[in-house]
């Protein structure tokens, strides 16, 4: 098992071949380390509850504003005074 990899979806985890870790993320698996940190995130078998959704939404457009406020901040540090 040298071109094993590890994948865990919930409490499940896996050793499998490398060249089966496409399918096993697109079912929702992730790829992890042997220190059980993601490597890999899943791309597909999984859902998210609406009230998850939004609460990303709401950061995500939060932290835009954020980003903005910051960018113009910037701009006026660096335009040198004359």
């Amino acid at each position: 098992m040298s071109n094993a990899v590890k994948i865990r979806k919930k409490n499940r985890i896996l050793h499998v071949e490398t060249d089966r870790l496409v399918g096993f993320l697109n079912q929702g698996y992730d790829q992890i380390d042997e220190d059980g940190n993601v490597v890999k995130r899943a791309t597909g078998g999984r859902t998210v509850s609406l009230p998850e959704y939004n609460k990303v939404v709401d950061e995500n457009e939060t932290l835009k504003a954020k980003v903005k406020e910051l960018e113009a901040t910037s701009k006026k540090v660096e335009t040198p005074k004359k």
